[in-house]
């Protein structure tokens, strides 16, 4: 009899139904919430960086350094994507593009 007096209440199918379908739902939610941001890109971020594609940056005036540094696509080096070579006191040149993967090929200060 006492066995009986501590035993956990039998609340029925109905709530643990109640609970699963809390559980999907929180679920459903979850997923939905992940999903939203994955549109695509904001229109905003869209115009700007079109107007990067189209933008021209004034080249660097030399000044009393002489080099040349050729730009590479990623860290293998291996895919050359552009240059910039500059000339004592010039406006410096540049063809293709710039990425933060350079290598130096010489530099020197003008006299």
């Amino acid at each position: 009899m006492l066995g009986l007096l501590h035993r956990k209440p039998n609340h029925g199918p109905v709530e643990g139904a109640h609970v699963r379908s809390r559980n999907i739902l929180g679920g459903l939610l979850t997923a939905a919430l992940l999903t939203m941001g994955c549109g695509g890109m904001e229109p905003a971020l869209e115009e700007e960086q079109a107007a990067l594609d189209t933008r021209e940056d004034a080249l660097p005036f030399c000044g009393n350094q002489s080099y040349w540094i050729d730009y590479y696509s990623d860290a293998t080096y291996t895919k050359w994507v552009g240059y910039i070579s500059c000339e004592c006191y010039q406006t410096a040149w540049l063809s293709g593009r710039r990425t933060s993967f350079a290598v130096t090929d010489f530099s020197s200060t003008c006299g």
